[in-house]
């Protein structure tokens, strides 16, 4: 069955992987990547993070110097790479990072963004205690949580986790 919840216009469709800490999300994401490019994907990843101190450039730098002159944004655009800044240390929309990852990408998987508008793929394990379940759920990686009697895989089953996603966000077969 098709996944109907939110979606960004415009955007390739997006699912964020989350969990708790230690729970294997940024391996499930890996093994998926391969998986899906494997399969003539074009996937971008997105990696959330709650971290405020993250520098994406030197002190002294050109950006530095900009920010601390009070810009309101600084780019740090190169070759292959782009870095943003705000100001304000508000967090970016995920739909305009999504947006800026470009053009041509079938599917958009991002590590964190539990309280986002995008479906999501819980990733538990063992022993940890089992979180609220998020709104959006589409699956669930590791043991099934209470309450929860959607798609269950384990950590090998990825091709599964593949197909699944593939059908839900509707993407046509590659080739």
């Amino acid at each position: 069955m098709p996944y109907h919840g939110p979606v960004m216009a415009g955007l390739p469709p997006l699912v964020s992987v989350v969990g708790p800490s230690g729970a294997g999300k940024t391996a499930l994401l890996e093994a998926l990547v391969r998986e899906l490019s494997r399969r003539g994907r074009r996937v971008a990843c997105v990696k959330h993070s709650h971290h405020r101190d993250l520098l994406p450039d030197a002190p002294g730098s050109d950006t530095h110097r900009l920010a601390q002159a009070g810009a309101a944004v600084t780019v740090l655009s190169a070759p292959g790479v782009l870095c943003l800044r705000r100001a304000d240390g508000d967090e970016w929309p995920l739909s305009s990072v999504a947006a800026l990852a470009g053009e041509g990408l079938d599917l958009v998987l991002t590590e964190g963004y539990g309280g986002g508008p995008a479906p999501k793929v819980l990733v538990l394990r063992h022993g940890h205690p089992s979180p609220v379940l998020p709104p959006g759920l589409l699956a669930v990686v590791g043991p099934c949580p209470p309450g929860w009697s959607g798609p269950v895989f384990s950590a090998e089953q990825v091709r599964e986790l593949a197909d699944l996603l593939e059908e839900r966000l509707g993407l046509a077969p590659k080739g």
